[in-house]
């Protein structure tokens, strides 16, 4: 069998698929042994596992091949599983529940946004793991949600741990991990996001759950990918179902209309996750806030008498808190 080394080697070698290298590393002695296999002999492939793995090291990456004890035992069950996964931070405890939820990029701020912090604030208080794809829009929206719950998420990206674009998306990451969680991928440092990955990356977050949520989708996108994924893996796909005005919800509208997914209207409806802990007393009401209506923060700030300077920095700290959603315009809505 071979070495992580003669692994990370063939995993460097273009276009050499992920079933090969597995077959490869379970059949062959030596890296030597597996080149003449396959017909292939790059002269610098040694040295260029060499400098992988010095930069992973540098920049506190782990590179975990298939066959490691640590490799991640639900991605194992998939077809075509990468052959080699790189890490940076914590891989989550997998006793722990795991869910992905995905959707859309030009997430709606009045539905797709509240519908996904509701859901993870809920669905963290479980000890749930959410995992996602470090994207704008609903992948970013599970990430921020996570965190603000102190919870634990993993962002699966397309590229290279070193170079994540834009650098919105690299400040999350390293937010993700200083919160515990991890980014994974598949491709060495190195290398960029080109867009055959991120249909590949799909399968990856899908296998790493036990269900897949999808929150908000069009009739097209990668969300419908990461749902066909779950649905070869044996994985449940959950779907939300949105206003049939809006182009945003039409994939999963027609994810529920086909059978493909199961409704979600609450996040009660997944049964892969334990029932929610005993509650805590009920928090006090927020003056202006507990009628179940928005209200703009020049309206909060005359009924909580203050100037809207102060106002605004109260909410937002209630909004940090959980308890309270920010719309567009500057409203507000208790939670």
């Amino acid at each position: 069998m071979l070495n992580h080394h003669a692994i990370v080697a063939l995993r460097l070698i273009a276009r050499l698929p992920n079933d090969t290298i597995r077959n490869l590393s379970s059949e062959c002695s030596d890296l030597d042994d597996a080149l003449q296999r396959i017909g292939r002999h790059p002269m610098d492939l040694f040295d260029r596992a060499n400098q992988q793995l010095e930069r992973c090291r540098q920049i506190g990456v782990r590179v975990i091949p298939w066959n490691d004890e640590h490799y991640p035992r639900r991605l194992l069950e998939i077809g075509s599983p990468p052959a080699v996964i790189f890490v940076r931070g914590g891989l989550p405890d997998e006793s722990r529940p795991t869910l992905a939820i995905v959707g859309t990029r030009s997430c709606t701020i009045h539905y797709g946004k509240p519908v996904t912090d509701v859901l993870v604030e809920s669905w963290t208080q479980r000890s749930a793991v959410i995992i996602s794809g470090l994207a704008h829009g609903i992948d970013t929206v599970a990430h921020e949600a996570t965190l603000r719950m102190r919870g634990i998420t993993v962002a699966v990206i397309a590229s290279g741990i070193d170079r994540i674009t834009p650098v919105v998306a690299q400040r999350l990451s390293d937010r993700i991990v200083e919160a515990g969680g991890c980014i994974v991928t598949e491709h060495p440092c190195g290398v960029a996001a080109l867009p055959p990955a991120f249909p590949a990356r799909n399968r990856i977050i899908s296998g790493m759950s036990d269900a897949v949520v999808v929150v908000e989708s069009k009739s097209r996108g990668g969300a419908l990918i990461t749902a066909e994924f779950a649905r070869m893996q044996g994985r449940p796909v959950y779907a939300v179902p949105g206003p049939i005005t809006s182009t945003r919800s039409d994939g999963c509208n027609a994810l529920i209309a086909t059978g493909a997914a199961r409704l979600l209207t609450s996040a009660d409806d997944v049964a892969e996750l334990p029932p929610m802990p005993a509650q805590r007393a009920p928090m006090e009401t927020i003056e202006g806030l507990d009628t179940g209506s928005p209200r703009h923060v020049d309206d909060i700030a005359m009924l909580w008498n203050c100037s809207a300077a102060e106002a605004m920095g109260r909410l937002l700290d209630l909004e940090l808190g959980g308890r309270v959603t920010r719309l567009p315009g500057n409203h507000f809505l208790a939670r």
